[in-house]
C-alpha cells in the first residue's frame, strides 16, 4: 500500500503556519500579547525536529511592517463617545498622530456597531407546494400598483449639523443579534413596517465603514424585503420610537426620481451613503454598459 505521508511535505507544520498566521494578526495588539505568540513559536519550535521547521518571521521583522497602529491613548469620554489618539507609523515608517471618535458601546474593531436598511416595499404572491411550505415572488405584472417598488425614508433633527436630515432606517447593533436581526428589529421601531425574514432572506454587505477619517464607525448596509400584502403593512404602520426620538417616516417611489426628491428637500439634508444610493440608481438607468 502507498504511504499517504509521502504526499505530506515533511517541511510543513501546521502549528507553525498558525503561529506564523497568529504573529501577522497580533500587529497591532500589546506588547505582552505579542510575546506569548512568540514564547509560544519558541516552545514549538523546540519541540520540532530541525529537518520539519517553518522560517518564522523575527520580533524585528515583526514590528517593522508598517503602516501600523502602535498604540491608542483614551483623551476623554462621555457616556456614548470617547476621544482617542492613535499613534501609528505611516508607510515611510514615519511615527505620527491621529484624533479618532469611537463609541464606548464598541466591542471590537471586527464587528460593525450598526445597520444601515434599504426597504423594498411591494407586492409579494405567496405560493405553495401542497405540503404546508410556501415562497414568496414579487407579484406579477398586470397593473401598475404591482410593479411600482417604493423605498422608506427616515427625517430626523441631528444636532451636530443642526438640521433636520434625510437617510435610510438605522441603528445599533444589540448584543447577540445578528445583522438581520438588527435589521428587522429597527426597521419595525422605526417605521412600523414588518419586514421579510424566512421568505426573502435580508441582503447583508460586508462590513464598511462610515467616516474613516474622523471615527472607527462601521456598519452593515442590508436590504429587506417588505411585502405590501402582509397584513401588518396595510395602511400607515406605527413606529415603536424610543424616548426622545422624533422621527418622520416618508414612503417614497424608487422610479420616480430619488435624487430630484432628496434636491427638493425644503432645506433637510440627505446623508451622503443615501444621496449616493440616488445617483447609483439614476446612473444605472441612463448608462449602458454593452
Amino acid at each position: 500500500d502507498a504511504d499517504v505521508s509521502a504526499f505530506v511535505p515533511d517541511t510543513i507544520r501546521f502549528d507553525q503556519y498558525l503561529l506564523h498566521a497568529l504573529m501577522l494578526l497580533l500587529l497591532q495588539a500589546p506588547t505582552s500579547v505579542l510575546t506569548f505568540a512568540l514564547a509560544m513559536s519558541a516552545r514549538s519550535s523546540d519541540s520540532t525536529d530541525q529537518s520539519s521547521k517553518v522560517p518564522l518571521p523575527s520580533a524585528a521583522a515583526a514590528c517593522s511592517a508598517v503602516p501600523r497602529v502602535d498604540s491608542i491613548e483614551p483623551v476623554a469620554s462621555t457616556k456614548w463617545l470617547s476621544l482617542q489618539t492613535i499613534s501609528y507609523t505611516d508607510q515611510e515608517g514615519t511615527a505620527r498622530k491621529w484624533d479618532v471618535a469611537t463609541r464606548t458601546t464598541k466591542k471590537s474593531v471586527d464587528k460593525a456597531d450598526a445597520v444601515v436598511i434599504i426597504p423594498l416595499l411591494r407586492r409579494h404572491d405567496v405560493t405553495g407546494d401542497g405540503s404546508g411550505n410556501t415562497s414568496s415572488k414579487v407579484a406579477s405584472k398586470g397593473n401598475d400598483d404591482n410593479n411600482r417598488i417604493d423605498t422608506l425614508l427616515v427625517e430626523q433633527y441631528r444636532p451636530p449639523v443642526g438640521k433636520t436630515t434625510i437617510e435610510f432606517p438605522a441603528g445599533l447593533i444589540d448584543d447577540g443579534e445578528t445583522p438581520e436581526e438588527a435589521a428587522l428589529r429597527e426597521l419595525r421601531e422605526e417605521t412600523g413596517y414588518v419586514g421579510e425574514r424566512c421568505r426573502v432572506v435580508p441582503q447583508v454587505s460586508p462590513q464598511v465603514c462610515m467616516s474613516p477619517g474622523l471615527t472607527d464607525e462601521s456598519v452593515h448596509v442590508v436590504v429587506v424585503e417588505v411585502d405590501l400584502n402582509n397584513p401588518y403593512n396595510h395602511g400607515t404602520p406605527k413606529p415603536n420610537l424610543d424616548d426622545g426620538e422624533h422621527v418622520t417616516v416618508k414612503r417614497v417611489e424608487l422610479n420616480a426620481g430619488l435624487k430630484e426628491v432628496l434636491e427638493k428637500a425644503d432645506g433637510n439634508m440627505p446623508i451622503m451613503g443615501l444621496y449616493l444610493f440616488a445617483v447609483g440608481l439614476e446612473l444605472g438607468a441612463s448608462l449602458s454598459f454593452t
